[in-house]
């Protein structure tokens, strides 16, 4: 079945898979449509298959497949001989998005999970991370990697970027595929929280707000993150049970939001009950 003879091999950009993947990496309001997203590189395309995301078509060059054989053999073993394309290499640097591409490419399927679902998990020590107004699709990644890391029970995110963007994906390095994510409300996550029974907190720039380390985390928590630029609107963090901050020294008063959020979920996550 790995033989190169025997996959569907397309060499034009007329091909219906591959104007579906152009359309999915460009559109937001085709990939929600669809329910599909797409993602690039070896790396991601193994993660997928680790975590037994349907994979509707896979896209690699003859030379991926002779440098990424181990990876690609993974997949032949797991899924039918028909989602497999040969593409050339002028394809290749077609579809991509980095100034090297590795030559391997999949449309996937949306991980299938609902809010019912989430709010139905999480309860009292759970760790939360609530995501307001986020527009960068670089941070939106970093913070789905870091919360990964941290062990975060799920991620919330409210009027944010998609998280299904190519770059946004690519910056989480997989963990899109490993985090619980949904999207919701800014004040119906809130009550969510209330009922039950999680301490919310806000992230903001006051001197009037509890240093991040006198926070008590001991029964979990949900954080919200605001906007990169502006921050929480002053509606939005008066959601919260309590307002918090992160200490500076010098005249610097805030930090990357991403950097912010992932400082934020280490001190959320290591005060965990065991």
């Amino acid at each position: 079945m790995s033989a190169m003879t025997d996959f569907n091999r397309i060499f034009s950009s007329d091909n219906e898979k591959i104007k579906l993947y152009r359309r999915l990496s460009e559109d937001k309001k085709a990939r929600r449509k669809e329910n599909k997203f797409t993602i690039e590189g070896a790396r991601l395309v193994s993660d997928a298959a680790a975590e037994a995301i349907e994979l509707h078509s896979v896209f690699f060059t003859e030379a991926a497949k002779e440098k990424y054989g181990e990876a690609l053999e993974l997949l032949f073993n797991k899924y039918p001989p028909r989602i497999f394309n040969i593409i050339s290499e002028e394809l290749s640097r077609e579809l991509s998005e980095t100034k090297m591409p590795q030559g391997i490419f999949a449309i996937c399927s949306m991980p299938d999970i609902s809010k019912e679902e989430i709010y139905g998990r999480i309860g009292h020590g759970s760790r939360i991370l609530i995501l307001d107004n986020i527009q960068d699709p670089g941070n939106m990644g970093t913070m789905l990697r870091t919360a990964d890391a941290c062990g975060i029970d799920c991620v919330i995110v409210c009027s944010c970027c998609d998280i299904y963007n190519p770059k946004t994906v690519r910056s989480a390095m997989g963990s899109i595929l490993r985090v619980a994510v949904i999207s919701d409300d800014i004040g119906h996550a809130a009550e969510e929280m209330k009922l039950k029974g999680i301490p919310l907190f806000a992230a903001v720039i006051s001197d009037a707000a509890v240093s991040l380390t006198e926070c008590d985390f001991s029964r979990g928590g949900a954080v919200i993150i605001g906007n990169e630029g502006s921050g929480l609107s002053s509606e939005d963090a008066s959601l919260a049970d309590t307002q918090l901050t992160i200490k500076m020294h010098g005249t610097i008063n805030s930090l990357n939001a991403a950097m912010a959020a992932g400082i934020i979920m280490w001190e959320l996550s290591k005060r965990r009950e065991v």
